[in-house]
């Protein structure tokens, strides 16, 4: 069977991370948060060891933040002196499901797919305009840089006596930090190299969405995760 249209694919992604914000229940965010979480892990091999560890680090980082604004509610555990209540347990759960449900979505998205063919699709399919799909996809071509950028960061913790993997809020601001600093600096650069090789200048060419047993696949198993959470409280 042959890929799903690029489009189709795109519209699904963007429509659950529309619900991973619009869905306020546990039980509704589990539906999505699960099944795009799995789904995404397993179709992208390449970036789940880098998606997992984002996804620690930003769950932790949640869990640190709900102990200090949601900390509120029955009591659900003792660890010391620190005393964990149910509305921190809550919060964290929720922001950790909806974070899984956008991680997987984007990585359905992205991982079958090259960004040459990526923005090919949206400026054919859905007449997106030639910056946005370009934008769309760079991002999602900085997720492997990102990757080997995130090694060469921990390697450099290792040899300055830090720990490997971040525990405190300290720690992962000095990971954090320099991600995004050299995301941002190679993508300044990558959009000037664009420019200047006259990429806004191009006319690509408009053809229709195919729609198949792929992109019916597609739908079906979209529409099932606006339904079944819906009936649920």
């Amino acid at each position: 069977m042959r890929r799903p249209s690029i489009s189709i694919v795109f519209i699904y992604s963007l429509t659950i991370t529309l619900l991973a914000f619009a869905y306020r229940s546990t039980w509704r965010l589990a539906v999505i948060g699960l099944l795009n979480g799995a789904a995404g892990i397993y179709y992208g091999k390449r970036y789940r060891k880098l998606i997992l560890l984002l996804l620690a680090l930003s769950v932790w980082g949640t869990f640190l933040d709900a102990l200090a604004v949601s900390n509120t509610g029955p009591v659900a555990f003792v660890l010391g002196p620190l005393t964990v209540r149910r509305g921190a347990l809550t919060a964290t759960a929720n922001i950790g499901l909806r974070l899984t449900a956008i991680a997987g979505a984007a990585l359905l998205f992205a991982a079958p797919s090259d960004p040459r063919s990526i923005v090919r699709g949206l400026e054919e399919e859905l007449h997106m305009p030639s910056g946005l799909a370009f934008s769309l996809a760079y991002a999602l071509r900085l997720i492997p840089l990102m990757r080997r950028d995130l090694g060469e960061i921990q390697l450099a913790r290792l040899e300055r006596g830090y720990r490997k993997t971040p525990l405190t809020p300290r720690d992962m601001g000095s990971l954090i930090m320099p991600l995004l600093s050299v995301a941002y600096e190679r993508a300044s650069w990558a959009g000037i190299s664009a420019e200047l090789r006259g990429f806004g200048l191009r006319k690509p060419r408009r053809r229709k969405i195919r729609v198949g047993m792929p992109e019916i696949i597609v739908l079906s198993a979209l529409a099932a995760q606006i339904i079944i959470p819906l009936l649920l409280p």
